[in-house]
């Protein structure tokens, strides 16, 4: 299988992919510290810059995106959700997904979207032929010290027939054997909260190398945590698979 990156940041969902045996063939990422991080790490694809100017990329099975979340967010209540600048790049998004109409979809972003928009995203994929299911994962279920949760859809193509849940709970309950003990959870030491040292420390440890510079802590912020996306890739082989 073969995979299309939006909004790729420092390259969760590709480094995820790459774990599951799977091909990331084109990101688009407007920062330029992130596309130097996705330059150097996935050099063979093809890198877009702004994802309001591309235009029919290259076909691929799977594509992946964490549109902006700002418009959503708790930290941002007066928010206009998917009417906002930001967060309405899912447009953008939907676009692409018709002009290429992949196998499969895989949407990341906050929980919040479960009230400021859901309904429209279902509805547009519906409309164009896609199946979807979604589920809130938590990075402490894949040995992270910290809870980051976020909300990920799942959508497949109803031309390839509809096959059941790419995520079952016994696959979850199987991840959860492989990827964490409920040890691991509380792997840093207990005290009280610094708003300084704590949130640095916990945005630190998720999954990615410790190479990064000043830059870290934002693009590590808005990723997508490689532990999680590999196992969504390997729900989505298994799926196809099946």
């Amino acid at each position: 299988m073969t995979h299309g990156s939006l909004f790729s940041g420092i390259g969760g969902f590709e480094l995820g992919a790459q774990m599951a045996g799977i091909e990331t063939i084109w990101n688009c990422e407007t920062d330029p510290f992130c596309r130097s991080i996705l330059k150097k790490h996935f050099p063979n694809a093809t890198q877009y810059t702004d994802i309001t100017k591309l235009k029919s990329p290259p076909y691929t099975d799977i594509i992946s995106g964490g549109f902006p979340c700002q418009d959503l967010s708790i930290a941002n209540p007066k928010g206009e959700g998917l009417e906002g600048k930001r967060s309405g790049l899912w447009k953008e998004m939907f676009r692409i997904i018709y002009e290429t109409r992949p196998r499969y979809v895989l949407i990341e972003n906050s929980p919040m979207l479960l009230r400021k928009g859901i309904g429209t995203i279902l509805l547009d994929l519906s409309q164009v032929g896609y199946d979807a299911e979604w589920h809130c994962l938590q990075a402490r279920d894949f040995n992270l010290p910290h809870k980051r949760e976020r909300l990920f859809i799942i959508a497949h193509s109803k031309r390839i027939g509809c096959i059941g849940n790419i995520i079952t709970k016994e696959k979850y309950q199987k991840s959860l054997h492989k990827e964490a003990t409920r040890d691991s959870h509380l792997s840093l030491p207990i005290k009280r909260f610094n708003a300084r040292s704590d949130y640095d420390t916990v945005r630190m440890y998720n999954g990615f190398s410790a190479e990064l510079d000043k830059n870290r802590i934002k693009a590590c912020g808005n990723a997508v945590i490689p532990s999680i996306a590999r196992f969504l890739f390997e729900c989505i082989q298994e799926h196809n698979n099946t």
